[in-house]
This record gives structure tokens, C-alpha cells and sequence, in this order.
């Protein structure tokens, strides 16, 4: 099938031979031709031009010269020559059989007057190559003399088929003569192919014995020779590639229980390879910078981080001369809807065969914000603390003083000293009640007592209690309690701080003339305590973050007040330990709504 297959390419690629040399050759003819009329048309209107108009159209009784020319001339494109006036009127003709000359004014610039151009016929399929120049009569233009010529064209006639077949057989006849020959010389090269599939099924291990011709004696001794050794490379490659999949393997496993840890780390991990561009993104990486992975790999920092800090400390441009130095720094997050701090420490990558040689760097990105909010709250705390501490000490110390005085030592102000340092002492108590109370909670340490309480009298002690006191007296106070309220199972000592947390910062934080409000809702599985009052309000931003520890407003009529931010962080873990839950709703300048939720199923377990 290939030998016929190779035949049948060699006879089209000798026609495509035959055709292409008939082809040139008419075309060198067609060329010889073209040139030909454009010579001697072009000499003959200029020998007619240079005669007078008088001499050149026909005379009564006298050949004229365009046809003394027809009949002497022996080119078979002569077509057609014209005489005409300057209105384009023929005064004198001659047509070659079968030639209708087009009547195409010759053009009426003086300067193409002598030229030559090719003619379209309008009413016969031919073009003709016409020359043309301007006759003369006592120094006046009379007229023009054009010469035509067919164009010559590619035509296969009867008559060249001889010339045709003179050239094209000898070529047609040496294709199979080529063919039996390259037949026999490519007998030895087909066993050659034969072997060679045999070698690749893997049925044949030893040397092939071929009997090539003369020529291809000393090719098919190497040819034996690279077969045996090719057989020799391929049993050891089998054994490299044996080795080499192992070690894929294990390399691969490796690699995915690296990537396993490095998916599973709270940090973002970079990786920069020498090059500058990075080489590995883990999926924290995207939710911490705000970046798809696929927009950084194998980029440069410069490409994708507008921190010019952080593009200095991946490039190891902050630490150039210290390629074993750890460097640390912190920045804002490019992220425009979310404010957020970190922190970035890049650690050098040697390799484990040259420590010397550097292979990149490794970037570890955290997200510090709410570190460095808690230590900005807690120093916070701690002026405040310190603030509440020094106060009502400041308070004892004054009235301990005046009473060590012997001059101040009257009734009145023995009792008004002793009720100031009894307020002061409970005030001192609270605080520290309300810092154990954190500490024991944060480290699980706070127990829980619960009891069966009776809910009405417990809130109205606790509401009468408050509404007594000296800084409740320029309020209005209201509650607004069912007359029957189940018992629920709390710790009272706890609830109690809870609800006195939320009553007190109602009093502390509401206008003069402010109404506080306490009432509890009864429904069928829950109940709800709610503290109310017609103080400041809260935003609705603060209102995120009003239960965590240490937080206090920026307002400044809530700054006017003391406090140390652990109230209402300590009443929600105190509502949490009981299975409750606790919101708050509000409005600046409207007052706020605390509601306490407890579940009215809950018992002693």
C-alpha cells in the first residue's frame, strides 16, 4: 500500500512538472511576443510621424502607406492601423481578418500625444496593444497614427500539441524508470522498518541480520551497531524511570502534606522564588490582602501591592547585606472596605545543600488588628482603672484626715464621713468584684449557683434599691412588672450584678429629668427583662462593639462619665452562662432599650 501510495505521488509530482515547464515556456513565448509588438509598433508610429499628413492617407490612384506596411510586415498579432483627423475621424485603415478597430480617442494632452497603451474592443472579446504618435503638415497637427497588436494570450491549440509532447515525454518517461530503481534501492530500508517495528513491540532483543546492496552495507553495520546500543540505553532508562517515579511519588506526598499544613495556617504564606516573582499563595492570602491568588502568582510585588514598604520587604530590598536577618513591619491593609492592620516578617530560604545560596523568601502575613485594638483598650482600661482607683481613694484619704483633725470632729461630720467612705469602700468593692468576676470567667473559673428565684420580688428589691440612691434623684423612675411572674432558676448573686449593670449605666447615662424604665414580658417560652431610658442613645456603630471588654465611647457626653468599659461585657457573659441572650437597641438622642432573654425551661441542670 505504501509503494503504491508512493507511485502514485511520484506521477502527480511529474505532471506538476510536465505542467509547470509547458507553463514557462508559453509564458516566456507570450513575453517574447508582448515585447515584440511593443517595439515594432512602437518604431513604425514614430517613422510615420516623422513623415507629412500629406504622405500618409491615401491618394487617388496610389497605395497608401498603411497598407504597403500590412502587406509587407510578418507578425501575426498585427491587428488593425488607424489615420485619423483631430475629431478622431478615420481618414485611412487597415485591419488584419476577422479585427474590428476600437475607436479610443487618443489622448488630448500634447505630452501623451506619442505613447502606447493597452485597448479593450467593445465589441469583440480582445485587447489590443496600440501605439500611437501625432502626424504633422507644415508645422500644424493634422492628426494621429495608431498601430495596434493583439495582446497575446495562453492558448492550447491543436498545432502546439506536438512541441507539447516533444517536451513533456521525456520527463513522463523517466518517472517509472526512477521508480524501479528507488524500488530496489529501498528493499533493504522496508526489512529495516520491519526490524524496527518488531524492536518497538519489544519481540525482537537480539542484533538483526539484514543483506543489504553494496551502498547501504556500511549504513546497516551502524545501524546494528545503534540498535544494540539503543537496547542497552532503553533497559537502563527503564530502571532510571522506576526510580525516578518513586521518587515523584514520595516527593508529591511530601509536597501535598506541606501544602495540607500550610492551607491549614491562620496566616497568609508567600513564597518568592529568586527571580523576585512569587512561586505559592496558601487561600488565606486572598481573604487577608483582598487579592485573588491566580492575580499574584508568578508576579512580582511591584505588579500587585501599592504598599511601598511591603513591595521594599518581599523584593529584599529593606535588608540588602543581611540575607539571614528576620524582618518584621506593619501596615495597613490595601482593602478599602475594611480597616485592618498587619503585620508582615519575611524569613530567608537557603538551600539545604549550599547555606550560603539564596532561594527565595518567605512571607508571613497576620492580621494584628484586633491585637492592636486590645492593647490600645486595655491601656485604656487601665488609665481608667487607675483613674476609679485613685479617686475614692483620693475620697477616704481626705475624710480620714479630717477626722484625725480634732477641730472637725463634730456629730454631723462624723456621720457625713463615715457614710462617704462607706459609699466609697462599696465603690471600691464593686470594681474589684467586677474585674474578679472577668478574670474567673475568661479562666473558666467562675461557678455558677443556681437557685429557684421568685422574679417579681427579685427585680423590684433590686429597682428600689437603685432608685433610692443619691445620683438617681433628678430622674423618674418606672416599673412595670406582671403580678405573676414564674420562678427561673439563676444565680442571684450573678443576675443581680448583670441587672445592676444595665440600671446603673441607664442612671449614669441619661439626661436631667430621664426616665428609667424596668419591665419583664412574659411569653410562652421565654421571658424578658428590659432596661430602658431617655438618655444619649448609642451609634449604630458603637452598638457592635458595646459588649466588649474595655470599649468605651468616643461620645463626649458618654466620656463626661465614669466608667471603665467592664459593666456591660461582664452582664453578657453573665446572660451567656445562663443560656440567655442579650441585645440592646438604640438611637443617638433617643435613649436606649437593653432586653435580657431567658428561657423559662431552664432548671437546676
Amino acid at each position: 500500500m505504501n509503494n503504491e501510495k508512493s507511485g502514485f505521488i511520484m506521477i502527480l509530482a511529474s505532471l506538476l512538472v510536465m505542467g509547470l515547464t509547458v507553463y514557462f515556456l508559453f509564458d516566456i513565448e507570450i513575453k517574447n511576443r508582448e515585447k515584440q509588438a511593443r517595439e515594432q509598433g512602437l518604431g513604425l508610429v514614430r517613422l510615420m510621424s516623422s513623415m507629412p499628413w500629406n504622405q500618409v492617407i491615401n491618394q487617388p490612384g496610389r497605395k497608401g502607406l498603411l497598407q504597403a506596411f500590412y502587406q509587407g510586415q510578418n507578425n501575426p498579432d498585427f491587428a488593425y492601423g488607424l489615420i485619423t483627423d483631430l475629431d478622431h475621424s478615420i481618414k485611412s485603415e487597415v485591419t488584419a481578418p476577422g479585427i474590428i478597430a476600437p475607436n479610443t480617442p487618443v489622448p488630448f494632452e500634447p505630452t501623451a500625444w506619442l505613447g502606447q497603451r493597452t485597448v479593450d474592443s467593445l465589441s469583440q472579446d480582445k485587447r489590443f496593444i496600440e501605439s500611437h504618435a501625432p502626424l504633422f503638415y507644415d508645422g500644424q497637427h493634422k492628426g494621429f497614427v495608431r498601430i495596434g497588436y493583439l495582446k497575446p494570450e495562453f492558448i492550447l491549440s491543436f498545432e502546439k500539441m506536438p512541441l507539447i509532447a516533444t517536451i513533456t515525454l521525456p520527463i513522463f518517461l523517466l518517472t517509472p524508470l526512477f521508480y524501479f530503481f528507488l524500488r530496489q534501492e529501498m528493499k533493504p530500508l522496508k526489512r529495516v522498518s520491519e526490524s524496527i517495528e518488531k524492536f518497538a513491540e519489544g519481540s525482537m532483543a537480539q542484533t538483526m541480520e539484514l543483506q543489504p546492496s553494496a551502498e547501504l552495507g556500511g549504513f546497516m553495520d551502524r545501524f546494528d551497531r545503534f540498535m544494540a546500543l539503543t537496547q542497552e540505553r532503553i533497559n537502563q532508562l527503564n530502571h532510571e524511570q522506576d526510580d525516578l517515579t518513586l521518587s515523584t511519588k514520595l516527593l508529591s506526598y511530601q509536597n501535598s502534606k506541606v501544602e495540607s499544613i500550610l492551607k491549614t495556617l491562620p496566616e497568609a504564606i508567600i513564597v518568592i522564588d529568586e527571580a523576585g516573582e512569587v512561586s505559592y499563595a496558601n487561600e488565606k492570602t486572598s481573604s487577608l490582602l483582598g487579592i485573588d491568588n491566580k492575580n499574584i502568582i508568578n508576579q512580582k510585588p511591584v505588579d500587585w501591592c501599592k504598599n511601598s514598604e511591603v513591595i521594599n520587604l518581599l523584593s529584599g530590598q529593606h535588608n540588602k547585606g543581611m540575607v539571614s536577618a528576620i524582618t518584621a513591619a506593619a501596615f495597613s491593609s490595601d482593602d478599602e472596605q475594611q480597616d485592618k492592620k498587619l503585620e508582615i516578617r519575611i524569613y530567608p530560604l537557603f538551600s539545604p545543600m549550599d547555606e550560603n545560596k539564596l532561594l527565595g523568601r518567605l512571607a508571613v502575613i497576620r492580621d494584628i488588628t484586633e491585637q492592636l485594638y486590645e492593647q490600645q483598650r486595655q491601656g485604656e482600661f487601665i488609665s481608667q482603672i487607675s483613674h476609679e482607683l485613685k479617686t475614692p481613694l483620693n475620697v477616704l484619704s481626705m475624710y480620714s484626715e479630717s477626722l484625725l483633725d480634732p477641730d472637725l470632729t463634730s456629730e454631723e461630720h462624723r456621720i457625713e464621713a463615715a457614710n462617704v467612705i462607706h459609699d466609697e469602700v462599696e465603690r471600691l468593692a464593686n470594681l474589684i468584684q467586677n474585674l474578679l468576676s472577668i478574670s474567673q470567667y475568661e479562666l473558666g473559673g467562675l461557678q455558677i449557683e443556681r437557685q429557684r428565684v421568685r422574679l417579681r420580688e427579685f427585680l423590684q428589691d433590686l429597682f428600689e434599691t437603685l432608685a433610692k440612691s443619691d445620683k438617681a434623684r433628678a430622674l423618674q423612675f418606672e416599673l412595670d412588672l406582671p403580678h405573676e411572674l414564674p420562678a427561673v432558676f439563676i444565680d442571684k448573686a450573678l443576675m443581680r450584678i448583670a441587672i445592676n449593670n444595665l440600671l446603673t449605666n441607664a442612671i449614669k447615662y441619661n439626661k436631667p429629668g430621664g426616665r428609667v424604665t424596668l419591665e419583664a414580658i412574659e411569653s410562652s417560652h421565654y421571658i424578658d427583662i428590659r432596661v430602658s431610658d431617655d438618655g444619649y442613645g448609642i451609634s449604630e456603630l458603637d452598638q457592635k462593639k458595646i459588649f466588649d471588654k474595655f470599649f468605651r465611647s468616643e461620645d463626649d457626653n458618654i466620656r463626661q462619665q465614669t466608667g471603665h468599659g467592664l459593666g456591660l461585657s461582664l452582664t453578657r457573659q453573665i446572660v451567656q452562662i445562663h443560656q440567655g441572650e442579650i441585645t440592646v437597641t438604640s438611637s443617638i438622642g433617643q435613649g436606649s432599650l437593653f432586653q435580657i432573654r431567658l428561657d423559662k425551661e431552664l432548671d437546676e441542670r
